[in-house]
C-alpha cells in the first residue's frame, strides 16, 4: 500500500514545482493565469480548467481565464457567490464534486454547451480570505478523487499565492509608474509655475507658457483666449501653431462655440473631431486641427479665460491629460494674475509718482524735504502734497488725504492739486481758496471727500497762514527746537458740505522755525490712541531742523514694516541766511518781486540802512532784469543770484549763461548807469559762458 502513496507524493510534488515555478513571477496577471490553467489541466490530465475571480464587490465572480471552455471569458461570465457551481465552491471555500452535470444545479451554460461531464473546483484561498475559484472539467464522466480533489486544493493554495504576488507585483508596478507619472507632472508644473517667469510683460509670459504647455502635452498648437472687460467675449491673447488666432484678435462669445463653452461651463472640454463638432472659430478649422482639448483658467473660481491645445492628427486626450492641462492653466492663471497685479502696480505707482511732485522746488531761503510710502497692500493711494510759489516771496505748502483708494482716488487728488494751484495762484486768502476747492468737491460728489492742510508761509513777514479742513495739525518747532502742534479752529474735510465755511490762523514762523505736515497714517496704529501717536511724533521731531534727517527719522520710528495705509511727511525750514548765499532763480520778469524780498531779508540782518537796502536792491534787480532782457531768448532759462557779506562790505553777483544783445530802442541801456551811481564798484565781464555783474558797496553803519 506504501508505494501508490509515495508516487501520489511525488507526483504532487512535481505538481507544485510547476505551479509554483519562479518564472511564473514575472508573468501579468492575465498571462500568469492562463500559464496556470494549462499546468493545471497537464496536472489533472483534465479537458478543461477555469478561474473566476471574485469582484472588488465581493458578492460576484468573475471568469478570468479558461482552457477549453474561452466562451467564459469572451463573454464575460458572472456567477452570484451562493448560486451554482462557482457559487457553492466559494461561499463554501471548500472543495465541491459534480459527477454528472446533468443533475447537478451548474448556473453557467456553457459548461453543458461544451458538453462537460464531470466538473472538480476549490476556492482560491490567501490568509483565509477567498480570491476565487479554481475548476476541472472532463469531458467524459469521471470520479474525481480525494487524491485528485487534494492536489488541485494544493496547487490552488499556490496559485492563490501566486496570484496575490503578481497582484502586488502589478499594483507596486502601477504605484511606480504613476509616482514616476506624478514626477513628470511636478516637474512640468514647475516649469509652469518657473519663478523666472515671473519678470516677463504679460505678452511674454503668455507665449513662454504656451510654448512649454505644447512641449509638456506633446500637442501641435496651443492659445490662449482672455476674457474682456465686459465679462460676456474671450480674446485670443497669445497663441502658437495658430498665430492667426492673435494676429486677427480673434474675439469669441462666452457660451458660443468651443472656447465659449469651456468658459461658459467653468471646465475642460473634449472634442475628438473637430469637422463634426460646434467649433466657431473657423482658424482652428483652417489649419488643419483633427482634436482640441480645452480648459478654463481660473483664479479663487473667477474665470480670467481658456487655455486649449489641438492637434493636427486625431487623438483622444485621456483623463491625465485634461487633469494636467487643468493644473498647468491653474498654474497659468495664477501666474496671468500675478504678472497683471504687478503691472497694475508699476502703472499704479507711475502714476502716483506723476500726480506727486517729481521733486520739490528750490526755493532760496528755504529748505523743504518730503517722503511718501504707499500702503503694503499696493496701488493707488490718496495721500499727497505740493509746495509751489505765490509771488511776494511766499510759499505754499499742502498735504491732503482723499478718502479711499485706487483710480477714482488717484483722479480725485489730481484734480483737489490743480484746483489748489489754479485758486491759489489768483491771489486770493488762503480761506477763499480752500472754500472755492471745497465747493468743487462737492460738485464731484461724495467719492471727492478729502482732509487738507493749507499754509502760505511769508519768510521775509515770519508768519505762516494755516487754514486746516479735517486734517491732522500742522507740527511746529520754534527756533530753540521745542515743538508743539499748531492750534487750530475745528474745521470739516472738503467735500462734505458745499456751504462749510473755511477759517485762516495766523501763526508765527520766526526765522530758524520748521513745520512738518503728515497725513494720518504717520500717526494712527490699530488699538493705540491717535494722542499716543501724535506724542510720539512730537517728541521725536523735537530739537530737529534739519529736514532730510528728521523726515528720515520720523518714517523709521513711526512706521510699521507693512504700512496699512499711505503716508505722506512733509517738513519746511526757514534757515538764518548765511553771509554767502548762492540762489538760483528762474529768468523771468515775475521772479525779480521774489529776488528782491529775498535780498531785503538778507540785508535786514546786515545792519543796512532803509536806504541802503533800498538802493542794493534797485541795482540788483537792474543787473537781474538786464540778463532777463539781454542775454536770453524765448524759453526757459535761470540765472545765479550770489549774496555776500563780509567787514561791513556787500557784494551781489549776478550769472547767466547767454549773449547779450545790444540795446533797441532810444531810451534803453540805462540801467548800468544807474547801478553805477547806486553802488560804490561795478563790474560787468562779458564771456563765451556768459555775463557776470559784480555789485559792491560798504554800509556806513559799519563804516
Amino acid at each position: 500500500m506504501s508505494a501508490p502513496r509515495l508516487d501520489i507524493d511525488h507526483r504532487a510534488l512535481q505538481s507544485l514545482q510547476l505551479v509554483t515555478d519562479a518564472a511564473l513571477a514575472y508573468l501579468s496577471e492575465d498571462d500568469l493565469l492562463d500559464e496556470l490553467l494549462k499546468r493545471m489541466t497537464q496536472i489533472l490530465q483534465a479537458d478543461t480548467a477555469a478561474i473566476l475571480l471574485l469582484e472588488p464587490d465581493g458578492r460576484t465572480l468573475l471568469a478570468r481565464a479558461a482552457r477549453g471552455i474561452e466562451e467564459e471569458v469572451e463573454q464575460g461570465v458572472r456567477i452570484p457567490v451562493g448560486r451554482g457551481f462557482a457559487g457553492r465552491v466559494a461561499a463554501e471555500r471548500r472543495a465541491v464534486f459534480i459527477p454528472d452535470i446533468d443533475h447537478a444545479d451548474v448556473l453557467n451554460p456553457i459548461l453543458r454547451e461544451k458538453g462537460i461531464r464531470s466538473l472538480l473546483g476549490v476556492p482560491l484561498l490567501i490568509e483565509g480570505r477567498v480570491l476565487g475559484v479554481l475548476h476541472v472539467g472532463t469531458l467524459t464522466p469521471r470520479q474525481f478523487t480525494t487524491d485528485d480533489r487534494d492536489l488541485l486544493q494544493l496547487a490552488a493554495d499556490r496559485a492563490a499565492l501566486a496570484i496575490e504576488h503578481a497582484r502586488l507585483y502589478e499594483e507596486e508596478r502601477r504605484a511606480r509608474e504613476n509616482a514616476e507619472q506624478a514626477s513628470k507632472r511636478l516637474e512640468a508644473l514647475q516649469r509652469v509655475t518657473d519663478a523666472s517667469l515671473a519678470y516677463l510683460s504679460e505678452e511674454d509670459l503668455l507665449q513662454e507658457l504656451l510654448v512649454r504647455i505644447t512641449e509638456i502635452l506633446a500637442t501641435d498648437t496651443a492659445a490662449i483666449l482672455l476674457l474682456e472687460s465686459d465679462g460676456e467675449t474671450l480674446r485670443a491673447r497669445a497663441a502658437r501653431g495658430v498665430e492667426e488666432e492673435d494676429d486677427q484678435g480673434v474675439r469669441i462669445p462666452v457660451g458660443r462655440g468651443f472656447a465659449g463653452r469651456v468658459a461658459a461651463e467653468r471646465r475642460a472640454v473634449f472634442i475628438a473631431d473637430v469637422d463634426h463638432a460646434d467649433v466657431l472659430n473657423p482658424i482652428l478649422r483652417e489649419k488643419g486641427i483633427k482634436s482640441l482639448l480645452g480648459v478654463p483658467l481660473l483664479i479663487e473660481g473667477r474665470v480670467l479665460g481658456v487655455l486649449h491645445v489641438g492637434t493636427l492628427t486625431p487623438r483622444a486626450f485621456n483623463a491625465h491629460d485634461r487633469d494636467l492641462l487643468q493644473l498647468a492653466a491653474d498654474r497659468a492663471a495664477l501666474a496671468i494674475e500675478h504678472a497683471n497685479v504687478y503691472e497694475q502696480r508699476r502703472l499704479a505707482e507711475a502714476l502716483q509718482r506723476r500726480l506727486l511732485p517729481e521733486r520739490l522746488p528750490q526755493i532760496p531761503g528755504l529748505e523743504i524735504a518730503s517722503r511718501y510710502l504707499p500702503a503694503a497692500a499696493g496701488g493707488l493711494g490718496g495721500d499727497w502734497y505740493d509746495v509751489f510759489g505765490l509771488g511776494r516771496g511766499r510759499i505754499a505748502i499742502a498735504v491732503g488725504d482723499v478718502v479711499g483708494h485706487g483710480v477714482a482716488a488717484a483722479a480725485v487728488m489730481a484734480q483737489l492739486r490743480t484746483a489748489l494751484r489754479a485758486y491759489a495762484v489768483q491771489g486770493s486768502p488762503p480761506a477763499e481758496v480752500v472754500q472755492a476747492v471745497n465747493r468743487l468737491m462737492w460738485q464731484l460728489g461724495p467719492t471727492a471727500m478729502t482732509t487738507l492742510a493749507y499754509l502760505v508761509l511769508d519768510p521775509a513777514e515770519e508768519q505762516l497762514e494755516i487754514v486746516n479742513a479735517g486734517h491732522p495739525p500742522p507740527l511746529l518747532l520754534g527756533p530753540d527746537g521745542e515743538a508743539d502742534f499748531v492750534p487750530l479752529q475745528g474745521t470739516m474735510a472738503l467735500g462734505v458740505s458745499g456751504t462749510a465755511v473755511y477759517h485762516s490762523d495766523t501763526v508765527a514762523m520766526p526765522t530758524g522755525s520748521t513745520a512738518v505736515l503728515y497725513t494720518d497714517g504717520l500717526v494712527e496704529k490699530r488699538g493705540v490712541s491717535i494722542d499716543e501717536g501724535l506724542e510720539r511724533l512730537c517728541a521725536l521731531a523735537a530739537g530737529r531742523h534739519e529736514v532730510e534727517a528728521l523726515c528720515t527719522l520720523l518714517i523709521e520710528e513711526l512706521v510699521p514694516d507693512a504700512p496699512p495705509d499711505d503716508i505722506a511727511v512733509l517738513a519746511a525750514h526757514v534757515p538764518e541766511l548765511p553771509d554767502r548765499l548762492t540762489t538760483r532763480w528762474p529768468a523771468e520778469a515775475d521772479a525779480l518781486a521774489d529776488v528782491r524780498r529775498l535780498l531785503r531779508r538778507w540785508l535786514s540782518t546786515r545792519a543796512a540802512t532803509a536806504d541802503e537796502a533800498y538802493d542794493i536792491t534797485v541795482a540788483c534787480q537792474e543787473a537781474c532784469a538786464n540778463a532777463i532782457e539781454h542775454a536770453y531768448g524765448p524759453g526757459r532759462a535761470e540765472l545765479d543770484v550770489e549774496l555776500s557779506y563780509d567787514a561791513g562790505r556787500v557784494r551781489v553777483t549776478v550769472r547767466d549763461k547767454g549773449r547779450w544783445r545790444p540795446p533797441r530802442g532810444q531810451n534803453r541801456g540805462r540801467g548800468l548807469p544807474l547801478m553805477h551811481s547806486l553802488m560804490h564798484t561795478v563790474d560787468v565781464t562779458h564771456g563765451e559762458r556768459g555775463t557776470v555783474v559784480v555789485l559792491e558797496r560798504r554800509l556806513e553803519g559799519d563804516a
